[in-house]
């Protein structure tokens, strides 16, 4: 079975730092699975140091005793002929194809490994794969069907736009397979023997019935938790919730929006927080959890890798039907999937010329297109209660979502698909090439800073059209809609046009009564259709609007 060099650098293994992400964990949990479960025990990794080899073979053989760890200095790179590829634990570099031209395009392959897509330095990098001399026994592993939509898509901008400028007709990709990540099934199947600890330290009674999110608490990188809040809110009464939050916040000031929220929008609801950089805390987390909850609404999400784990620790799940989570969650096996709707192609590049220009930061890029997506509210309530009242469908989803992470999920299947694809190419290096990809017909805007709303179409369940139709909540007074659009995490104001008077206006502007979208722009105060359509969802997003599909035509 082949095997590649691992290109280690320190900081993308990491999870003990104060603000770790998901590639972090994703990083840490492929090194570690590789360590116990890859098939040569000899294994090599690419470092910048000396010292820095010596941490990846402490890393190893901590791992796993008998292993036998290696390095290649990077300033010395031919060592990698001898495995034959190179996997680094991101996109596939500028640098890397230009080191290995140095000793033949074909003394190794390069392989990398999607995380997030939505920045400039990601989409930068792929759409530069077309001038560089990247062969088809390199790869790029995708870790859903959703990223690798968005990176093919890049592809073909990119091609389209060489195409027209310099007339070129011959383009070279890497192979884009689909491998997920993983997990730890043994691990995440133990914490359910701690159960009754964990909810005795947490105070939680045995007729409570806990909601857990677990990861990186970010409104406006990861999922905004308006819409999980007023789903919980709204089943109050029927039964005894509490809502358990895990995990950490880049400043004290998000952490306090958050809190501010939570008071505002489900104050019936009991909240626990805990703080998910101790793993003593996510045990404790995982353990006392009867419903996981994830409601992903962000470009910057590829994978999604919470789920899988709730489903190794026999929790059922609701999600946002939304990026990897589509391919994951089977809905009504596993959990249930959230429909979510976003917002169409050509009303987002505004977003994506002000953060070209530098006038926004990514950080405000992706809080903006977060905003032109929404997720049903009713859905999330129905399915939560579903739940919370049936004990037996909890165990039973609970139980298949084991299942299917053992079978698909687990790092030891995902350490043997990897060393599968290290073969393959390893084959098509020798032997052959590949077909190189088809082209479309794109829009002329710089490809690698798409409109959002175009990249990430195939991230929502569905987009909104001019067809659907869209009238107030329900029982919501102009008061409601104010005190709403001042949490902080309604991220009002944070766009031209969009002021959150401007958003009070467009609510004043709809009805009780179902008007087409088409009608409410006709008449919409708002200066630009592509802001008021992304308003519209924005109050959708809040519960201030209620979007239903379009009429049926007899």
């Amino acid at each position: 079975m082949a095997s590649a060099v691992i290109h280690y650098v320190d900081e993308a293994f990491d999870v003990s730092h104060a603000k770790p992400m998901g590639r972090h964990f994703a990083g840490f949990g492929f090194l570690s699975a590789f360590a116990r479960h890859a098939s040569d025990l000899s294994i090599t990794g690419l470092v910048r140091s000396v010292s820095e080899g010596k941490s990846f073979a402490s890393f190893i053989k901590d791992l796993n005793p008998e292993a036998r760890p290696r390095i290649v200095l990077q300033k010395d790179p031919g060592g990698l002929a001898h495995a034959g590829c190179l996997f680094t634990p991101a996109t596939i570099s500028a640098s890397q194809a230009w080191t290995r031209e140095l000793h033949g395009s074909r003394s190794w392959s390069l392989c990398g490994v999607n995380h997030t897509l939505s920045s400039a330095r990601t989409m930068d990098a792929i759409t530069e794969w077309l001038t560089l001399p990247i062969q088809p026994w390199d790869a790029m592993i995708c870790t859903s069907t959703a990223s690798r939509n968005v990176i093919v898509r890049l592809l073909e901008r990119q091609a389209d736009y060489l195409r027209r400028r310099i007339g070129a007709t011959r383009f070279v990709v890497p192979q884009l397979p689909i491998i997920p990540l993983g997990v730890d099934c043994e691990a995440q199947g133990k914490h359910a023997t701690e159960r009754d600890r964990a909810r005795a330290e947490l105070g939680i009674a045995p007729d409570e019935v806990v909601a857990l999110f677990l990861g990186r608490l970010s409104f406006h990188a990861k999922a905004n938790p308006a819409p999980m809040y007023l789903a919980l809110e709204r089943l109050a009464q029927r039964h005894r919730l509490v809502i358990v939050e895990c995990g950490w916040t880049a400043s004290d000031a998000i952490a306090q929006a958050f809190e501010t929220a939570r008071a505002k929008l489900c104050p019936s609801i009991r909240a626990i927080t805990l703080d998910g950089r101790k793993q003593e805390e996510r045990t404790k987390a995982w353990s006392c959890a009867d419903i996981f909850c994830s409601l992903s609404d962000n470009i910057q999400e590829t994978f999604g890798l919470t789920p899988i784990e709730a489903m190794a620790a026999g929790l059922p799940v609701v999600v946002s039907d939304w990026d990897g989570y589509k391919d994951t969650v089977r809905d009504g096996i596993d959990g249930f999937t959230i429909p979510t709707l976003g917002a169409p192609a050509g009303v987002g590049l505004d977003l994506a010329v002000r953060y070209t220009l530098g006038t926004d930061s990514y950080d405000r890029y992706i809080g903006q297109a977060s905003l032109g997506v929404s997720v049903d509210i009713d859905a999330t309530a129905a399915a939560i209660d579903r739940l919370a009242a049936d004990p037996e469908l909890r165990r039973r989803l609970g139980a298949n979502g084991a299942a299917r992470a053992r079978e698909v999920y687990d790092w030891k299947v995902i350490v043997r698909a990897y060393e599968n694809l290290w073969d393959k190419l390893g084959h098509i290096r020798r032997e052959g090439t590949a077909p190189t990809p088809a082209s479309s017909k794109l829009a002329t805007y710089r490809p690698a800073r798409p409109d959002p709303y175009e990249l990430f179409a195939s991230f929502p369940s569905g987009t909104l059209s001019l067809d659907h139709q869209i009238r107030r909540t329900p029982e919501i007074s102009l008061e409601d809609v104010k005190e709403r659009l001042r949490l902080t995490i309604a991220l009002a104001d944070s766009t031209s046009g969009t002021s959150a008077e401007a958003l009070e206006a467009l609510w004043l502007e709809l009805g009780p009564e179902n008007r087409t979208v088409r009608d409410v722009l006709a008449k919409a105060s708002m200066p630009k259709h592509q802001i008021s359509i992304r308003a519209l969802i924005w109050l959708a997003k809040f519960d201030l609007a209620r979007i239903s599909p379009p009429a049926s035509v007899s």
